[in-house]
């Protein structure tokens, strides 16, 4: 992602070098947490059960946490299926394009985190053959990492997406909430993402919840010809 361009502040560069130090430290001893004792500390069930309402016919749904080592093939290639059929379009139309080898390589970092929304699937009965797991419906990927250097600590959202019947019903702001807590909860400073300009409707949704344009987005560019604009927008809100 881009980096933000140094600044000139009145802190000494030995409280630059300090922070920084303390920065890369509390990424590093977060990030060196198995996804068990991540899931403990910030990921307690209370927090990931979803919201109730009577919007959602049908199964209801349930979301488990999995670090993307723990990630099934199976798993990993529906929820590349997904972006495929909420977002392809809008990659292909940007500068990135689509190219599914590297989005797959980007979900499978191994500090990547996902949030996964699945129907309820009912207990088998005593003595019959175990239910299958149901197919992910949704989901929602992060990491905990720096946005710029000096390092500022972060928790980056990559990814969020929900099948149609699941959109609407207050499921998209319930998974920004869980780790918008669990960033606040981590010591982190901000939570940050990345949208396309042309999903204005995604950009409505984020501003709704705090999010503003960051300090690193980029800006449109002029040339001798024409002014080139950013096909995406970095935003971010504290985490406090």
């Amino acid at each position: 992602m881009p980096k933000r361009k140094a600044t000139g502040d009145d802190k000494s560069q030995e409280t630059r070098d300090t922070a920084s130090k303390q920065s890369g430290e509390l990424i590093n001893n977060l990030n060196a947490l198995s996804a068990n004792d991540f899931q403990q500390q910030y990921l307690k069930p209370a927090r990931l059960a979803p919201p109730t309402t009577e919007a959602l016919e049908g199964p209801q749904v349930e979301i488990s946490f999995k670090a993307s080592g723990d990630l099934t093939k199976d798993e990993l290639s529906q929820c590349l299926n997904l972006i495929a059929s909420t977002s392809r379009q809008h990659y292909e139309s940007s500068g990135w394009g689509w190219h599914p080898r590297r989005k797959t390589r980007e979900m499978k970092e191994a500090e990547m985190r996902y949030l996964l929304v699945r129907s309820t699937v009912s207990t088998a009965p005593s003595g019959s053959e175990p239910v299958e797991e149901a197919d992910i419906e949704g989901f929602l990927s992060f990491m905990l990492t720096h946005d710029s250097s000096p390092p500022v600590p972060v928790l980056y959202v990559y990814e969020v997406h929900l099948v149609p019947r699941l959109r609407k019903l207050g499921l998209g702001a319930h998974l920004m909430r869980v780790v918008e807590e669990v960033a606040k909860d981590a010591g982190v400073e901000k939570v940050m993402l990345t949208c396309f300009v042309c999903n204005e409707r995604a950009r409505k949704f984020y501003e709704s919840r705090g999010y503003g344009k960051d300090v690193i987005s980029p800006e449109d560019r002029r040339t001798r010809a024409k002014i080139v604009k950013a096909d995406y927008v970095i935003m971010s809100r504290e985490a406090a």
